[in-house]
């Protein structure tokens, strides 16, 4: 039996996380298995990120600002083209995010379940 928020999720839905804190991707992970997505593909890197959408685009994503020296904006770059619906999942503030990308939800860190469940969402209404 699915639990009430597993109900309000699209079935097989699949997530794309871009996080290089392992803490913390794997904290996103169980929130989001938790709440009933059925895979969530772990990024750790632009690189990672990018090979991960090239070999299964994702039904949504939520990109890590920062991924180490680099920022995720490529990747937002690929998903918008994409057309796949994604948010940034950061501790930055203000003008920390594009101007091209400003109308894209922000989820700030730390996260809490009840945030990423929104912003999913959002993101991906039930189908």
């Amino acid at each position: 039996m699915q639990n009430p928020v597993q109900q309000q999720l699209p079935a097989g839905l699949r997530v794309l996380l871009a996080e290089d804190e392992p803490l913390i991707a794997m904290d996103g992970e169980a929130v989001l298995r938790g709440m009933g997505v059925q895979l969530v593909v772990l990024a750790r890197s632009v690189s990672e990120g990018l090979n991960a959408i090239a070999s299964s685009t994702p039904d949504a994503a939520f990109l890590d600002l920062r991924l180490g020296a680099d920022t995720s904006v490529p990747l937002a770059e690929r998903l918008a083209q994409a057309g796949v619906p994604f948010a940034f999942l950061t501790g930055y503030q203000g003008d920390a995010i594009p101007p091209t990308f400003k109308d894209r939800p922000v989820v700030a860190k730390p996260f809490t379940p009840d945030l990423l469940l929104q912003a999913l969402l959002a993101m991906v209404p039930k189908r």
